[in-house]
This record gives structure tokens, C-alpha cells and sequence, in this order.
């Protein structure tokens, strides 16, 4: 039993966010341009449908690379990864030929809606276009090295992802998902000893996240810890029973009490 659960451990994964969207900052002069592509943003998150209708029909009208960038997010908001994939990156060309100054943000959308729809080798080439700008500090900075670390882990190449993830830890301290991410990593790595130290973090930085509560309980039993894997799994099932992760949480349990059983 048990190493079958170990192998269950071993394959699960922590689910990733689609492309979070990066609307024009009103602490700058904005253009009629980029009020409208806000506005456009808000309809493709509120109905993806009528946002898919309303940035082809301000595409036709001259709206160029925002327009375009609009219709990937409506696409994002469907799960049409390959259309987003798609539209993310051709307006982040038609952006980087206008030099648009946020064009590494484009870059960076199209990288993670590359690595949503499981084509790793296309997001580090977008992530990589979106840190050749230079123009990426402190967060954004530090979300563009976490995506390269997923797409790394992704194409199984551990090394890379965890030097990616030292740079995501100097960059982004306080977002709790690096931490949750290198800590699994380190799992995977069998470093139980840095696995145990980031999970720690995570755990400060995200107390009432169901996956940290997942894989600290992941960490203890695969360093043979039953009864604190136990008590971390039942702790993300009292957090949100119906989540991801409180959902995998109980099937370890399960399996578990099957194993006492035995």
C-alpha cells in the first residue's frame, strides 16, 4: 500500500493559474487606446463570449496589438489555450514592433497561457523574449522565472527549475506559490530537508491554502511521517473540502485507513 501511495505522491501536481490580466495602470496618462482596452478586459472576464466579439469588432476598426491582446485574454477566459497561445504571442510581436513599453508583459501572458495549454518549449520561448526587454522588475519579474521554473518541470528538467527557483525566491519572497512550487520540487528531488524549509514558508505566507496544507502533508509522508502527513491532509479538507487539493488530500486518507485495515 504504501508504495503505491508514494507513486500517487509522486505524480500529483499543484493546479496553475490561467493568465492573470494585466489591465493599463490609471496612475499614468492613459491613451482613448488603453481605456478602452480596460474596459475590453473587463467584458472578456465578465462574458468571454461577448469580450471574444467585442476585440474582434475593435480589431477591425484599426485596434491593433491591444485589441488583439484583449481577445487572447477572452480566449484564456473559454480554456481555448491554443487560441490564446496563438493571439498572446502576435500581439506581443505586433507590440514589440511598435516598442510598446509593456510588450514584456505580452510576452509574459503568452508564456503562461503556452504553459496552461502543456506546451513547455513554446513558454520558455515567450518567457525568455519577455525578460530580454529588461524592462521586468521585483514581481513581474519574479512570476516570469516561476513560469520558466513550471515549464522546466514540465520538460523534467529539475536542475533548471530549481536554479529558476532561487531567482523567483529573491525576486518574489512573499508569494506563497513559489514557495509551495519549490517546495514540491524538492520532493520530487528527494531534498526533504529544503522541501520541508519552503513548504514552512508557503505555509506563513498562505495559512488557509488547501494545496500548502496538500503537500506539507506529501513532504511528512514521504519522509515517513504518517502521523503529521495524516494531520496536514485532514487539515486541507476541513480548509475547502471541494477543492483540488482537498479532493487529493482524501484520497491519501483513504488510502490510509485501507492500510491499517490490511
Amino acid at each position: 500500500m504504501f508504495t503505491s501511495l508514494f507513486l500517487l505522491l509522486a505524480q500529483s501536481s499543484t493546479p496553475y493559474g490561467s493568465p492573470v490580466p494585466q489591465t493599463i495602470s490609471p496612475s499614468a496618462p492613459m491613451t482613448m487606446s488603453e481605456v478602452r482596452f480596460n474596459e475590453c478586459v473587463d467584458l472578456a472576464l465578465d462574458d468571454p463570449a461577448s469580450g471574444v466579439v467585442e476585440a474582434n469588432k475593435w480589431r477591425i476598426e484599426g485596434g491593433g496589438f491591444l485589441a488583439r491582446h484583449c481577445l487572447g485574454f477572452a480566449y484564456a477566459e473559454q480554456f481555448n489555450w491554443a487560441a490564446a497561445t496563438k493571439t498572446f504571442a502576435e500581439a506581443a510581436q505586433e507590440a514589440e514592433i511598435a516598442k510598446y513599453p509593456r510588450v514584456a508583459n505580452f510576452w509574459a501572458q503568452a508564456g503562461n497561457a503556452a504553459l496552461a495549454g502543456n506546451q513547455p518549449t513554446k513558454a520558455l520561448e515567450y518567457l525568455n523574449a519577455a525578460l530580454v526587454q529588461g524592462s521586468l522588475v521585483g514581481l513581474e519579474k519574479g512570476e516570469v522565472h516561476l513560469d520558466r521554473a513550471r515549464a522546466h518541470v514540465a520538460l523534467n528538467d529539475y536542475a533548471a527549475a530549481k536554479a529558476e527557483f532561487v531567482l523567483v525566491h529573491k525576486l518574489a519572497p512573499q508569494d506563497p506559490l513559489g514557495w509551495l512550487l519549490s517546495a514540491t520540487l524538492a520532493r520530487r528531488m528527494n531534498d526533504l530537508v529544503l522541501a520541508k524549509s519552503d513548504i514552512a514558508v508557503a505555509a506563513k505566507l498562505a495559512a488557509q491554502d488547501p494545496a500548502v496544507a496538500l503537500e506539507a502533508g506529501n513532504i511528512a509522508y514521504a519522509g515517513g511521517d504518517v502521523v503529521q502527513a495524516k494531520a496536514n491532509w485532514e487539515k486541507a479538507v476541513a480548509m475547502d473540502a471541494e477543492s483540488r487539493p482537498a479532493k487529493a488530500a482524501q484520497k491519501y486518507l483513504a488510502q490510509l485507513v485501507t492500510s491499517v485495515a490490511e
